[in-house]
């Protein structure tokens, strides 16, 4: 059996992957990129390895220097002398000798000294959903970016007629909770809510109901579903 990776995919997929996990791709881009990673199982983990790539080249944390340096520079640096505290022409020339000395000893211990291990931060495995329906034309991709809280809705088709479209997250409790308000003819970049982040997660379904503007009257959904689909991890 065939096993999805990078060797059944082209270069263009594979660059096209490289740029999503890199954030380059513009909004209609990402959408195109969010559907192909809920239904391309080589595309998806193509997706995953960049992301496992570029893991290492994403640490900013920052290291005190060791205990032992400044002990390790003093040591090095050149000790004074009589003549060092004199007065006149020669007591320049020796200092600047000695400043000289000085900076090369200091770039020479710092130099030696063991590179710190830095911890390197792993950010969250990006969440996509394809929302989709099988008795209407309803569709639209999903990317939530839990570092920041945000999701991007990208509807591809979404008619409300005069209502407005509004989406719900139902995690495993099974109760709807409204996430807020969308765009039907635009990408949406909806904030999640420190409160509704927790119901954010991958096995979650999100669904999307025509309500009347404002949203749906005591949070409680008034119209049907008219696009539906399960968050995944890539």
């Amino acid at each position: 059996m065939k096993q999805p990776g990078q060797d059944n995919l082209g270069e263009d997929d594979i660059a096209f992957a490289g740029e999503f996990v890199l954030g380059l791709l513009s909004p209609a881009d990402e959408a195109i990129a969010a559907s192909k990673i809920a239904t391309d199982l080589d595309f998806a983990a193509e997706v995953e390895a960049w992301n496992t790539r570029l893991h290492p080249l994403l640490g900013n944390a920052e290291e005190a220097p060791s205990p032992g340096l400044w002990a390790a520079i003093s040591a090095a640096l050149p000790a004074d002398s009589a003549q060092d505290r004199g007065n006149g022409p020669l007591r320049f020339w020796q200092g600047l000798t000695a400043l000289s000395a000085t900076a090369a000893a200091v770039f020479a211990v710092i130099a030696f000294q063991p590179a710190p291990e830095i911890p390197v931060p792993v950010p969250p495995a990006p969440l996509v959903a394809a929302l989709g329906s099988e008795t209407g034309p309803s569709s639209i991709t999903v990317r939530y970016d839990a570092q920041n809280g945000q999701m991007l809705l990208t509807p591809v088709s979404l008619k409300t007629g005069k209502l407005y479209p509004e989406l719900w997250i139902i995690p495993a409790d099974g109760k709807a909770r409204s996430l807020g308000m969308l765009r039907g003819d635009a990408p949406s970049l909806l904030p999640v809510t420190p409160e509704m982040q927790q119901y954010v997660d991958a096995g979650a379904t999100l669904a999307i109901t025509p309500e009347p503007e404002g949203g749906a009257p005591g949070g409680k959904a008034t119209g049907p579903i008219i696009a539906s689909g399960k968050i995944i991890t890539i």
